[in-house]
């Protein structure tokens, strides 16, 4: 099995950051949850406490983890837990040569309302995510280990807050020792995309529906990512659909060619297309 994996762990003092508004339904998936509880396992086995799991930690977590594999700021030189300069954040290139961070523990502050200090350690696999197996490699990294059992230079430190997220092949859990104060996370539906969490954009993308409308949109084409999508887009706006815009949706992104206020109404639409668009289907949303 092919495996890439990366570890960095830092720390600094928080200041206040301004947040980008009130925190969305978390809830952690089978993996997440499954990672959480074992991480904790592997502490009480040491004599240590559980760690509380935060509703706000695991956003930052979860957010990150779509960071690291839609916009990529891993690549090149820098670390895994750099920041892309795509979202409502501070972007950061943390590596050993040019280290950032101040930019990262400032992260759950500038995403929610948890204004204590965060630390991360991250982890990228080209296969399908398997908590035991990152648990497994976290452990003989010391660095990781150490900030896991709360050794080394985390010995005086006492977390009270713990948050996790997994996204095609990535890892990120975060810990803190400020208690959080909004209702712990649920567990998602067992369905791909229950989650169902949404980058926070610098700003509201033109030609991009990522809040239900209640219109029936005329899809043709999903594709796993933004910038696919956004292409297709163009390319059908060029053929006279002025309409056509990206639809998220349970992290897929589909292209509308047109949208109407009812379901009759982009079925008769529909029935009008050429037969280049005869495999296009209907959606509400």
């Amino acid at each position: 099995m092919s495996r890439n994996a990366f570890i960095l762990l830092t720390i600094l003092l928080l200041s206040g950051v301004k947040t980008i508004g009130q925190l969305p339904d978390v809830c952690l998936t089978k993996d997440e949850y499954r990672l959480y509880s074992i991480i904790n396992q592997y502490r009480t086995k040491q004599g240590l406490s559980i760690i509380p799991v935060s509703r706000s930690l695991c956003y930052v977590a979860k957010i990150h983890a779509r960071d690291l594999y839609f916009n990529r700021p891993d690549t090149g030189f820098c670390s895994l837990n750099s920041w892309s300069d795509k979202g409502r954040w501070i972007a950061c290139c943390h590596s050993r040569n040019t280290p950032n961070p101040l930019c990262i523990v400032k992260k759950p502050a500038e995403l929610t309302k948890y204004s204590g200090e965060g630390h991360e350690i991250c982890y990228w696999d080209s296969q399908p995510i398997q908590p035991d197996t990152v648990l497994k490699f976290w452990l003989t990294v010391t660095p990781a280990r150490e900030l896991i059992l709360n050794q080394g230079k985390w010995g005086n430190f006492n977390w009270n807050a713990m948050g996790v997220g997994l996204f095609n092949g990535y890892a990120s859990v975060w810990v803190g020792e400020l208690r959080d104060t909004v209702p712990e996370p649920t567990l998602c539906i067992d369905t791909p995309g229950a989650d169902n969490i949404i980058l926070p954009l610098k700003e509201p993308q033109k030609d991009v529906v990522s809040a239900a409308t209640g219109r029936s949109y005329i899809i043709f084409g999903s594709f796993a990512s933004q910038a696919d999508a956004l292409k297709m887009v163009q390319k059908y706006k060029t053929k006279g659909f002025s309409q056509a815009k990206v639809i998220v949706k349970d992290n897929t992104y589909r292209v509308s060619l047109s949208d109407y206020p009812t379901q009759k109404e982009a079925i008769d639409a529909k029935k009008l297309l050429s037969g280049e668009f005869k495999e296009s289907w209907i959606m509400k949303f």
